[in-house]
């Protein structure tokens, strides 16, 4: 006669909220086989079994596979962390990725509770993260990132925010007039043309306190190899735009 510690599949289904054809498919394919079969074929569950379809509920909430699953069990210990270190990387990146959501849509909640939400700034302030990333790695040992890694440390991630979007307001105010005067037919190395790079370069102090124009050049250099920000600045303007601010900027730091 069987103990209490063995268990229907019903009585499994109610305990762990798994269907009883999950069970049966689990069973079928050797991923959780009942530690019990009696000669009519009833299934019994031990409390090790559902001991082990917790385990395989978790994994199931990494994102693994049944295959990746059933390999898991194959594995020593240490082979077992190295699965579940690598997805603890990816559920960290999820969670970072949640954490942006939650503080835009915080942002939005607080600042423009009576506007529409505006994807195109969480989009923006996606490809902000982005850029985070890729200035992390190219210049995270120069003076210019150190500052402006300084600089924000000093805002709440809703200050960050604001700063953000005014900061892309003035961006983009100063696209337009440069972009009215390319349309106007000045020359980029018009006095009267690149003397609107100083006030691209305070915008660049906002975010980077001690850029210069050495840090002009190197943001000329983005703004002619990097797609993404040609894409940015000339969208709905000319299509020469960035060239013509690259060409501006090196007027003006001659």
């Amino acid at each position: 006669m069987l103990n209490h510690d063995y268990f229907t599949p019903n009585e499994v289904s109610k305990v762990t909220s798994v269907s009883t054809r999950t069970l049966r498919y689990y069973h079928e394919i050797g991923l959780l086989v009942p530690s019990y079969i009696d000669d009519n074929g009833y299934r019994y569950y031990h409390s090790q079994d559902i001991s082990k379809l917790q385990t395989i509920l978790f994994l199931r909430q990494l994102n693994l596979s049944i295959e990746n699953i059933q390999n898991y069990f194959q594995q020593s210990i240490n082979d077992k962390n190295v699965i579940l270190e690598e997805n603890y990387a990816q559920i960290i990146h999820q969670r970072n990725h949640l954490n942006q959501i939650i503080d835009y849509l915080n942002h939005h909640l607080i600042n423009h509770r009576n506007e529409e939400i505006n994807m195109d700034k969480f989009n923006q302030f996606d490809v902000n993260e982005q850029y985070d990333k890729e200035a992390a790695l190219k210049y995270g040992d120069t003076d210019y990132y150190q500052s402006y890694k300084v600089n924000r440390t000093q805002f709440s991630d809703s200050e960050k925010q604001d700063n953000d979007d005014h900061t892309n307001e003035q961006f983009n105010q100063f696209f337009n007039e440069m972009n009215q005067l390319l349309e106007d037919g000045y020359s980029a190395d018009d006095a009267f043309t690149y003397q609107n790079i100083e006030t691209l370069k305070k915008i660049l102090q906002r975010q980077v306190p001690n850029a210069d124009n050495q840090f002009l050049e190197y943001m000329t250099l983005t703004y002619e190899s990097d797609e993404r920000f040609a894409k940015n600045i000339n969208k709905n303007r000319n299509d020469y735009l960035n060239e013509y601010i690259a060409r501006a900027i090196r007027a003006y730091i001659k």
